[in-house]
């Protein structure tokens, strides 16, 4: 402690000068408040010139800095997503994305199709009995649709799960953006377009959606090389031209 053997003190603020009082008082202000550490000057005889009282040993009490949580700023919105769906740190971290996820977009996509035309199988005898073949018909290719609907809703909401804008929707009816939509809506997690993080069942089935479409994309081509006769023999080419001519002429057989 910086005490004169009178223990005589004098303060300085702003140039103003206070004084003589004893450490205890000079601590009691320091205790109330009534001093500004680093603004406010300190004397004693023994010093060679006036000090900072934050500066004076004893004086104020030494605190050992403590790590804080520093709050993390708000994550940047996904893109062309709606502000009220921006998901917080803690929603995110969760899985709290808005929209369709993951398995349900697949299970829209892959399984629901499935099970509808099951249903649907049995339920068609029963409507031609009920409604008759005529007004059945109407209702059949009507319900035929369903799947398509569901799939077309589950995927709008599954681009917003992803942090993209529901828009990019039309995209998938552009050659070439349309299979990095599919593989985005196909293999991503939640908001991918914000973190751009892929997870371990995202890079499993990014493997099988590329090999699905890089198969794909080599029958197209085979085909027209068929087809234009750059490859095959007669039979594999008229077999792919008689496949072209049916969808052509296929219509649906009016009902009786």
């Amino acid at each position: 402690m910086n005490e004169s053997p009178s223990d005589v003190w004098f303060f300085s603020r702003d140039g103003h000068q206070s004084g003589p009082i004893t450490f205890a008082e000079l601590k009691e202000k320091a205790d109330e408040g009534a001093l500004r550490p680093r603004h406010d000057l300190a004397w004693t005889a023994g010093m060679p010139e006036w000090q900072p009282v934050g500066e004076i040993e004893g004086l104020f009490e030494r605190r050992v800095p403590t790590t804080t949580n520093v709050a993390q700023p708000l994550a940047a919105a996904p893109q062309g997503a709606e502000p009220d769906a921006w998901p917080s740190h803690e929603a995110a971290a969760e899985g709290g994305w808005p929209g369709t996820r993951r398995r349900g977009y697949l299970f829209a996509l892959l399984i629901f199709p499935i099970l509808w035309n099951v249903v649907f199988a049995f339920a068609k005898p029963l409507l031609e009995t009920q409604f008759g073949k005529t007004l059945s018909s109407d209702a059949i290719t009507a319900i035929g649709f369903v799947p398509a609907l569901v799939i077309f809703w589950t995927s709008i909401q599954r681009l917003a799960n992803l942090g993209m804008s529901r828009l990019w929707i039309l995209g998938n009816f552009i050659p070439i953006l349309n299979l990095w939509i599919g593989y985005r809506s196909f293999a991503c997690p939640a908001g991918y377009a914000h973190h751009k993080k892929m997870d371990g069942v995202g890079i499993f089935l990014a493997i099988v959606y590329w090999l699905v479409v890089a198969a794909a994309i080599l029958v197209l081509v085979v085909a027209l090389l068929a087809l234009f006769g750059v490859i095959g023999d007669p039979d594999l080419q008229n077999k792919v031209r008689e496949a072209i001519e049916q969808a052509k002429t296929k219509t649906p057989v009016p009902a009786k």
